[in-house]
């Protein structure tokens, strides 16, 4: 059985060596196309050794319908080469207590992924050991259940940002085997620099911020989700999400 990570990156080598760390356990292949970064994030990729670094060929910023297309291209690449594709973002963890022991006895084409916002103040400090043994805390976060474990040889599509599938019928699992734990807004500090960050790179082309409406300056507060305020105060709701 072969596993491949797809991910985009640009500037992540904040979250890279968790991602890398966590990854490398179970992978036999990832992925990377790197968007032009310049903090160490090609040197880390290029250095790692399931690592196959590719160049991100456009230089648009943000642009979920550009990303989308990238996936449809490129995940029918697997075909006849692995068994499993997963396709994440450099801030999502996708977990099971035994990845490899799951994938090869389950059914489905398609295994969906519980999704949990991982909260605390700003990422922990890299001490070696896994990001989810670190901080398993988080909160619960249904737009962040995402369909991106599955096997190549099907025919998939998904909504932007691939939150929910659309246009196709693979056979998708009844249950959520996998959590996925996003580690973006933790807490006020970390949500606001990385939403300026996105803010900053939406529309680059274009000029429209449509799709970054929740990293707005102007968006912010306990009561809208994914905001700064609102990352402060998750903080008081969140659980040991490994022990669910």
């Amino acid at each position: 059985m072969r596993i491949l990570i797809f991910v985009i990156t640009h500037n992540t080598a904040d979250t890279l060596p968790f991602f890398l760390r966590h990854y490398e356990t179970f992978a036999d292949e990832i992925s990377a196309f790197d968007d032009h970064s310049t903090d160490g994030t090609r040197e880390m990729l290029a250095a790692h050794p399931k690592v196959k670094l590719r160049d991100w060929p456009h230089k648009t910023g943000i642009d979920e319908d550009l990303f989308l297309a990238h996936w449809q291209e490129w995940y029918p690449k697997a075909r006849g080469h692995f068994d499993w594709v997963m396709i994440v973002d450099p801030d999502e963890f996708l977990w099971a207590l035994e990845m490899r022991a799951l994938l090869a006895n389950h059914g489905a084409e398609v295994i969906r992924s519980i999704g949990w916002n991982m909260v605390g103040d700003g990422l922990p400090k890299d001490d070696g050991r896994q990001i989810w043994e670190i901080n398993p805390i988080g909160v619960p976060a249904p737009v962040y259940s995402k369909s991106v474990v599955f096997r190549p040889h099907i025919e998939i599509n998904w909504n932007r940002g691939k939150h929910a599938l659309e246009n196709c019928n693979p056979l998708v699992s009844s249950d959520y085997p996998i959590k996925l734990l996003h580690y973006r807004y933790m807490g006020a500090d970390y949500t606001r620099a990385k939403n300026a960050k996105n803010y900053a790179r939406c529309g680059l082309l274009s000029g429209d911020k449509g799709a970054a409406w929740s990293c707005s300056p102007s968006y912010d507060g306990p009561d809208k989700e994914h905001s700064p305020q609102w990352a402060e105060f998750a903080k008081t709701k969140a659980v040991n999400v490994l022990l669910l």
